[in-house]
């Protein structure tokens, strides 16, 4: 099927859901070929190499983004990052009754828009800091999971809290390929 991503690719979302609305999403991104450039697990310890660094620092920014936007768990390993997205329309619940900038005037950003901006901004910076490296940082798409209830969050959350004590039995370790 022809689609607007060519003969070839197509959107993994879910085609009727509003990737804007309120509620919590899980996120995994892979680097490009998988590669395990933003650090190391060192017994049991996630050690992020300047790479690694520079991804999480721009994670933990999203928020810069929209006001409505917030952040619960997340981890960087050697090759992807999970993260926990919070989208919140009245931009209260989840910031402590506090406004942390001008209210905006349209739409949160969506889900999407949100990923393309985080691996739009770090892939520069990657390329901009290393002139040497060429090629891509990120592969194209990204894993999501729309959290739907109490019990969904707090496996998630203790799923991203022990991934680097679960490497020596990941199938991403270069150990066990």
């Amino acid at each position: 099927m022809n689609t607007i991503f060519g003969p070839d690719r197509r959107s993994i979302r879910l085609a009727e859901y509003d990737y804007a609305s309120e509620g919590l999403y899980y996120v995994t991104l892979c680097t490009y070929d998988r590669r395990h450039i933003l650090g190391k697990v060192k017994e049991g310890e996630m050690n992020l190499s300047s790479i690694g660094e520079m991804v999480q620092k721009g994670w933990r920014e999203l928020p810069r983004y929209d006001p409505r936007i917030s952040l619960d768990e997340s981890i960087v390993m050697p090759n992807h990052l999970h993260g926990i997205i919070v989208i919140d329309r009245n931009g209260l619940e989840f910031h402590c009754g506090r406004a942390r900038g001008p209210a905006p005037t349209n739409d949160p950003l969506s889900l999407p828009d949100l990923m393309q901006r985080f691996k739009s901004w770090t892939t520069r910076q990657y390329l901009d800091t290393n002139p040497s490296l060429r090629g891509l940082l990120w592969q194209r798409n990204y894993y999501e999971h729309i959290i739907r209830n109490d019990t969904d969050l707090s496996r998630i959350r203790e799923y991203i809290r022990t991934n680097p004590q679960n490497w020596d039995d990941d199938p991403e370790n270069p150990a066990l390929q």
